[in-house]
């Protein structure tokens, strides 16, 4: 098993101490896998509930996100009216857009 676990970290050296090596090499790939955990439980994150199509675990979150897109599609499409090269059809991409977000998201309206 210690030759494959070597083996598998492809090394083009060979370790002085390579039972010391090892210990560090786990030791940080612990410590990794606790870093990670960690920070996804601090931000509250869910594999279940985020593996859904649009879902999401924090819907304050989306809810924000989502009204920062439609600031930010509101305050382009000023700025491309005012260069005249605003949409010139009746439809609004922009609406249809939000609409779309607002409702796959489970994020309250």
């Amino acid at each position: 098993m210690i030759t494959a676990e070597l083996h598998s970290w492809h090394l083009t050296w060979r370790p002085a101490q390579p039972a010391a090596y090892i210990r560090a090499r786990l030791a940080q790939q612990a410590t990794a896998e606790h870093q990670t955990a960690a920070a996804e439980v601090a931000e509250g994150w869910d594999e279940q509930a985020a593996s859904g199509p649009l879902a999401a675990s924090s819907p304050d979150l989306v809810r924000s996100v989502l009204d920062g897109l439609a600031e930010g599609l509101a305050t382009y499409s000023a700025r491309q009216a005012e260069l005249g090269l605003d949409d010139l059809s009746d439809h609004s991409a922009a609406a249809d857009m939000a609409a779309f977000l607002n409702r796959g998201t489970g994020a309250p309206a």
